[in-house]
């Protein structure tokens, strides 16, 4: 939603910046090991350390987009949408105060409430939101049964965010609210699971 009226002739220049879904750096590895089934060892070193695969996702991206609003109709028409004006550095600390559990992002005191009867300065998307690190893992042990290799047993041990990286959500982006700034959950932690699979 634009924060001047449709009318406007420079809304279209006001509104434009990065797309939502933006990500101005991303970095995505994926592989798949398949570690030594040490046919020539003895049956125990065989069973225990052979038919091993390892497999992973490892992503690493910078934050997307945000926009800084006033929080409060300034413009005073009637949309809703106004900006902040930013007066200094948009990040630091200062925003939690002595709330806990809670993350500094924005600086409270790098942005202010525009004039009545204005919208604000700060540009669609100027701001980055956190970063994210990810590592996805997974560990697979197959088993021959029957002694063929068609027919085996797969236990599979997968593990998201497997070193429990904190991956922050988005900060409260509206200056007129009481938690502006500030950062108070994040995306999931370690998940894992184990399963068994059959293939024949």
């Amino acid at each position: 939603v634009s924060a001047l009226p449709y009318t406007s002739p420079y809304r279209h220049q006001f509104d434009r910046g990065r797309s939502t879904f933006d990500r101005t750096q991303r970095f995505v590895a994926s592989y798949v090991w398949a570690m030594p089934k040490f046919s020539n060892q003895n049956g125990v070193v065989r069973c225990v350390l052979g038919n091993w695969e390892l497999s992973g996702i490892f992503t690493a991206q910078t934050g997307g987009p945000l926009t800084i609003l006033a929080g409060q109709d300034q413009s005073r028409t009637g949309i809703g949408q106004d900006r902040a004006v930013q007066v200094g550095p948009a990040k630091g600390a200062g925003a939690c105060g002595s709330s806990a559990p809670c993350v500094n992002f924005l600086s409270p005191g790098g942005f202010v409430l525009p004039a009545t009867g204005t919208f604000g300065n700060v540009g669609k998307g100027s701001v980055n939101g956190p970063n994210l690190t990810t590592w996805d893992m997974g560990f697979f042990k197959n088993i021959p049964l029957m002694g063929s290799e068609r027919y085996r047993l797969q236990f599979r041990a997968e593990f998201f965010n497997i070193f429990n990286h904190a991956n922050f959500n988005d900060p409260n982006t509206s200056i007129n609210s009481g938690g502006f700034g500030t950062i108070e959950g994040a995306r999931d932690p370690r998940i894992g699971q184990l399963a068994l699979k059959i293939f024949f």
